[in-house]
């Protein structure tokens, strides 16, 4: 006799046949775990286990208060929050992958010096990450750690897990903040990107504290054509 389907899965099955069928195309709006629950009269935890595993199917993609959506393949960047980057290249169905350009110790640039409140030129942690989608660059992600911040950074294996999943780990982050910018880019940066000179590109510039001190500065470039950024915030 086959075992009844337990509930989470039933309610997977409910929604991809909606998101396959077309009923659900891209973008939308899909009904809230409350919502959703009473119509097929399962929790809203049920429901929120069964949308977890298809947004790591790349099926859904969850909006930090604003909800969850159908997914589409090209990766969303949070404008208020944090995510990682491979989990949001595969929420969307792509294949992650990357290239460890550079990981060692090296003199720190002024921006990120005066980021991280420290003299130019100081010794600090540096890594240097392309992030793929399908083979497809994403994102150059550059990052500089005050020196003992996260140990064992400069000893991992990023190709493995992101340097992100790292620092959630191993750092203990309280706030951040960030600002993006446009910049077009240059014959180097066009070339890793694998974008044309008059190609926009945007770089986010982040600064990581741990109670009220700079911990980690990151420069993030990525081609406007191949990402999003999205939030939503209570006024």
């Amino acid at each position: 006799m086959t075992p009844p389907q337990p509930r989470y899965a039933a309610v997977k099955d409910h929604v991809r046949r909606r998101i396959l069928s077309g009923e659900w195309p891209p973008d939308t709006k899909i009904p809230s775990e409350n919502a959703l629950g009473p119509e097929l009269g399962v929790s809203r935890i049920t429901v929120n286990r069964a949308f977890a595993e298809l947004a790591q199917e790349g099926l859904l993609r969850k909006v930090q208060g604003v909800g969850t959506f159908v997914a589409r393949a090209r990766p969303r960047f949070g404008l208020m929050t944090i995510q990682d980057i491979a989990e949001e290249i595969t929420a969307r169905g792509m294949a992650w992958s990357c290239r460890v350009l550079r990981l060692g110790v090296t003199p720190a640039p002024a921006e990120a010096a005066a980021a991280l409140v420290m003299a130019p030129g100081a010794p600090v942690p540096h890594s240097a990450i392309l992030h793929l989608g399908d083979g497809a660059p994403i994102q150059r992600e550059e990052r500089w750690l005050r020196p003992g911040y996260a140990p064992g950074y400069l000893e991992r294996d990023y190709r493995a897990e992101t340097t992100f999943a790292h620092l959630v780990r191993a750092g203990n982050a309280t706030a951040m903040e960030q600002s993006i910018t446009a910049i077009l880019p240059d014959a180097a940066l066009a070339r890793l990107l694998a974008v044309a000179r008059d190609q926009p590109c945007l770089v986010i510039q982040r600064t990581t504290f741990t109670d009220g001190q700079a911990m980690t500065f990151s420069r993030l470039v990525q081609p406007a054509n191949r990402f999003e950024i999205a939030g939503r915030a209570t006024l």
